[in-house]
């Protein structure tokens, strides 16, 4: 059943609440937290990994093609558990060299190239932008299948969804992903929340894996059997596995754990002491191997339980609602948004980082700008990075509004992996190939990166729109597969751009020339010793009170004083800023400045100190400090800033002489030509608008007096005045911290009308409601009446049945007699006699069945029947209705099944045999083939059912039958007779008996009607029989 979007809306909101309150809880602790728990919180943040891709994809993955789900789970588990070393050495030499982002990590290695850092900050914006879209789309398909509006619903509620999503996620990332400038600097309250999040995913996942194995059949062995037997299944079981494409995906996923940005964010980045990799490596291959353990299960039951038109993504939320589980599909709606947003978050943060170090920041150091007061310099990078992450996530919602409903989640899914993928050229060459250069890296991205976009988004793009591949050259040779390989067109894209890449990677690197400083990099990141230093200190024409000035224009005075101090410690050796740096101090501040600038930035700041032999870095930092002043005080800066607002501006200076203002403040008050220019003393003007009554009530000079006191004084205020034009201005006044005092008029005029307009309206509405109230009043009074006069006739009309039915029964009772008299002198009558005898028994039972049906309706309606509930014997009741109904299946020549149990249940054996038998009274009436009576065993109740094989009730009629007087004529029955009464009475006796009654019919294949009842407390054992499996008892 569909929930509300308020419900849904409440449910998601205080998860979120939950979020916020973790990750504050993380950032704000004093202590960090123990060894121990904080390499299980790192070991589960690295679950991050696992988004709505796994959660819901994985699924619709494994219902097309039985085991293509699982190179998305094996790559990471074999890389962890294969090949460890690899994610240590990244974490060694990104903790050396300060590392902030994945780009950072390929231009430090490859000479700290600020051009290669953009090229791999852009492909990562481009793969990680429809990943993110995906996990966008993976929130708006669990809402829409909580509400009931179709897991392939794309309208405007999708869109405002997806919309306020993005919006949420960007807080939630601004919030805890951008508290400090330094990106190196741990965001423990965001990984918490992280690792909080793959919890509850993972147990979200479980829940509906292990209800579906276990609530809906008897264990996997059992769902597997009736999987195989399933005629929907038959073609499914025929597919083979695609070893190449499976191959190729496991590749790729291993790659992807090394080259996704939040993979890296989070395995490197946030990791804090390396040697909670050792846990790392085990606790993330069993999280993984747990949330595979349900996929195919689920993907196997949804294929036969669901109708075939439901999306395969849509299963894990799907099932629960579709059986009845209303909170069990809210369960599976959180964890899948954990799962997404969990990667939004982290990706936001890693894409921010790379966006403004890499590609904002050099734009910054080329305008002179970096040599800002460190407060001003931290400003502006931090809003640059919040602007950041709310502009990311923007491109991706719009990015999910371009992608529709065409593709799945695990195509996009795939296709992004594919695009990171580019990136793992250049970061096994960082790592292990010493004769790697950024050239090759180049070479390798031009050309991985144009066959990823040409072979694999533009197919679908064309797709889309409605394209031929014809147009684009060679493209649809490749889809038509020439070498007829067992290949699909994503692996061979993935294959093509990928060995694209290798080989040009490979071969321009070793036909092109090395850099010395790619060479030196080449050795801090390949040699033996992660940690070792470089050999040789050459001394350079650089202090290191030159690098302190440096430093400390970036990451202030007092911290940059400290870092130095502390290094100068570990090398066993004072501190003295007037000795000359060597190489070590070099790459001391360069790690120092990367945590805030990014290693490519950094080498071009630190370049000035390096290069050149009469350079002075004084020289540098005296100018850059002369142009701030300039830039600080500049009156064109500031006359450009203050004419673009809406508000009229006026700025005074320490002698309360204005200095500065805006067009818009001279429009507001209309001042004369010559009175407003620089220096006027600002009494003057006051002095003039209180003259003209702008400033109210009063002597001009007690205005003047005032308002002079309260600048003087530094006191903010804010009033409004009515000036004789009929418009209303709001005056807010504030001090300026090094003296003076700034103004500011802003026009509210339709403001305060809109405000009076509403007043008028909301005292209009509340007369209107009190007319609507009166008038609801008036008819809920003669609702009231119709009501009771209607309860009244209903009352009748049960008097009158049970006593006409009483009566009737008795002259009923007595002919009944009279037939039974009759049929005993079988001697004396003839065969014509006998047989009308027959006749005349049969019709006065017919009657008397039917008078009873009657007298039962009107007991249902007047709440007269009392259950007497208690334990009994399931086979007492099914012997008693197998004998009962043995002699008319051998009359009407049908096949008659009985399928008991031992177990006892709690019931009323009366009515509930009553019930049955109306079951099995028209399951003969209608069958044309055997009728089977059975129980099916379920979390602590049994169902009953009784299979026929007869016509069928189509859909739109399961509920008619259960209405009273109501039968299906156009069926073809054995004897037309009957009011149809039995199907309602079955369903009041359930309702009686608190018991479920369901119906299940395929149209000309049979129907299923069935009750559910409860176990008894206590069950006593067989003594010598054992009980059947349940599951194996109605297995067909």
């Amino acid at each position: 059943m569909p929930l509300s979007t308020g419900l849904i809306a409440v449910v998601a909101l205080a998860y979120m609440a939950i979020m916020f309150a973790i990750a504050f809880y993380g950032d704000r602790r004093r202590t960090p937290l123990p060894p121990r728990v904080r390499a299980w919180v790192y070991s589960l943040s690295l679950a991050v990994y696992c988004t709505s891709w796994t959660f819901f994809g994985a699924v619709g993955q494994a219902a097309e093609q039985l085991w293509s789900f699982l190179p998305i789970y094996l790559g990471p588990i074999l890389l962890l558990l294969g090949a460890p070393w690899v994610l240590q050495k990244m974490v060694m030499i990104s903790k050396q060299e300060n590392i902030t982002s994945i780009a950072d990590f390929i231009a430090a290695r490859y000479g700290k190239s600020q051009s290669l850092a953009v090229v791999v900050a852009l492909i990562c914006l481009v793969g990680v932008l429809p990943y993110i879209a995906l996990q966008l789309k993976g929130i708006v398909l669990g809402v829409n299948l909580l509400i009931g509006a179709g897991a392939d619903a794309m309208g405007t509620r999708a869109q405002d969804t997806a919309l306020i999503v993005s919006l949420v996620l960007a807080l939630f990332t601004i919030v805890f992903g951008t508290r400090n400038l330094d990106a190196t600097e741990h965001h423990r309250g965001m990984v918490l929340a992280i690792a909080f999040e793959s919890l509850v995913k993972l147990f979200a996942f479980l829940a509906v894996g292990a209800f579906v194995t276990y609530g809906l059949y008897d264990g996997f062995d059992d769902l597997f059997d009736q999987a195989m037997l399933a005629p929907r299944l038959e073609a499914y079981w025929k597919e083979t596995i695609n070893w190449p494409s499976m191959v190729v995906q496991t590749g790729v996923a291993m790659m992807a754990i090394i080259c996704l940005p939040r993979q890296f964010h989070v395995t490197v980045v946030e990791n804090i002491d390396p040697q909670d990799l050792r846990l790392a490596k085990w606790v993330f291959p069993a999280y993984l191997a747990l949330a595979a353990l349900f996929v195919v299960p689920i993907a196997l039951a949804g294929q036969m339980m669901l109708p075939s038109h439901v999306l395969p993504d849509s299963f894990v939320i799907s099932l629960p609602l579709a059986q009845g589980h209303p909170a069990l599909a809210m369960l599976a709606f959180i964890g899948g948004a954990s799962a997404a947003t969990g990667m939004v978050i982290v990706a936001s943060v890693a894409l921010s980082t790379m966006v403004s170090n890499d590609m904002l920041l050099p734009w910054l150091l080329r305008r002179n700008n970096a040599e800002r007061p460190f407060e001003v310099f931290r400003q502006w990078m931090l809003s640059v990075r919040r602007v950041s992450i709310v502009v990311i996530l923007l491109l991706a919602y719009v990015s999910y509004r371009l992608l529709g409903s065409t593709a799945s989640l695990a195509t996009i899914g795939q296709i992004a992996f594919a695009a990171v993928t580019q990136l793992a050229p250049a970061m096994l060459g960082a790592l292990y190939w010493k004769q790697a250069n950024r050239r090759g890296v180049f070479a390798g991205l031009a050309t991985g990166t144009f066959l990823w976009f040409y072979t694999l988004v533009l197919p679908i793009a064309a797709h889309s729109l409605g394209w031929s591949l014809a147009s684009f050259p060679g493209l649809a040779w490749l889809h038509s597969n020439p070498l007829n390989l067992p290949i699909t067109p994503l692996t061979q894209g993935v294959v093509l751009s990928l060995a694209g890449n290798f080989t040009l990677f490979a071969w321009v690197s070793v036909l092109s020339r090395t850099r010395v400083s790619e060479h030196w990099q080449a050795g801090r990141f390949i040699g033996q010793e992660i940690s070792a230093r470089p050999n040789g200190r050459s001394m350079l024409a650089v202090q290191i009170d030159d690098l302190l000035q440096l430093a400390a224009r970036f990451v202030g005075e007092e911290r940059a004083r400290q870092s130095f101090i502390r290094f100068a410690y570990r090398q066993g050796k004072g501190f003295n800023p007037n000795q000359n740096a060597d190489s070590e101090w070099i790459a001391h501040t360069e790690r120092l400045l990367a945590g805030v600038l990014g290693a490519s930035s950094t080498r071009a700041v630190v370049k000035a100190a390096i290069e050149g032999r009469e350079m002075q870095l004084e020289d540098v930092v005296r100018i850059a400090d002369e142009a701030s002043e300039v830039l600080q005080f500049n009156r064109a800066l500031l006359q450009g800033a203050i004419e673009n607002i809406t508000q009229g501006i006026s700025v005074v200076d320490q002698s309360l002489k204005l200095v500065a203002w805006n067009r818009r403040y001279l429009e507001l008050f209309n001042y004369p030509d010559g009175l407003i220019s620089v220096g006027r003393p600002i009494a003057d003007i006051i002095r003039y608008n209180a003259e003209r009554g702008l400033c109210g009530p009063g002597e001009a000079e007690v205005h003047v007096a005032r308002r002079l006191h309260w600048m003087r004084q530094g006191r903010a205020h804010t009033s409004e005045r009515l000036f004789p034009n009929g418009r209303v201005i709001e005056l807010i006044g504030n001090p300026m911290p090094g003296g003076g005092f700034v103004m500011s008029f802003t026009d509210i005029t339709a403001f305060r009308e809109a405000e009076q307009a509403l007043t008028e309206a909301n005292e209009g509405l509340e007369r209107r409601v009190g007319e609507r109230t009166q008038e609801l009043s008036q008819l809920n009074v003669a609702l009231t009446e119709a009501k009771g006069n209607a309860e009244l006739a209903n009352q009748s009309k049960t008097r009158f049945l049970a006593a006409v039915s009483h009566d009737l029964m008795q002259p009923l009772n007595a002919a009944r007699l009279f037939s039974a008299a009759l049929s005993h002198q079988n001697e004396g009558l003839g065969s014509e006699a006998q047989q009308l005898v027959r006749h005349l028994d049969s019709s006065l039972r017919s009657a008397e069945d039917l008078i009873s049906d009657l007298l039962d309706i009107s007991r249902l309606e007047n709440g007269k029947i009392n259950p007497d509930r208690k334990a009994f014997a399931l086979n007492e009741l099914f012997d008693i209705l197998g004998a009962e109904f043995k002699a008319l299946a051998q009359e009407q020549g049908l096949k008659f099944r009985v399928r008991g149990s031992q177990l006892r249940i709690d019931s009323d054996i009366k009515l509930l045999r009553r019930i049955l038998q109306n079951f099995l009274t028209n399951a003969f009436r209608y069958a044309k083939g055997p009728v089977l009576l059975g129980v099916r065993r379920r979390a602590g109740e049994l169902c009953l059912e009784v299979w026929d094989r007869g016509p069928g009730i189509a859909e739109d009629k399961q509920q008619v039958i259960f209405e009273e007087f109501k039968r299906l004529d156009s069926h073809q029955t054995r004897a037309e007779k009957g009011l149809g009464l039995g199907l309602a009475i079955a369903d009041g006796l359930c309702r009686v008996l608190g018991h479920t009654l369901r119906v299940r019919s395929w149209p000309g294949r049979g129907s299923v009607f069935s009750v559910t009842v409860p176990l008894a407390r206590t069950q006593i054992p067989p003594a010598n029989a054992t009980v059947e499996s349940n599951g194996k008892l109605l297995s067909g």
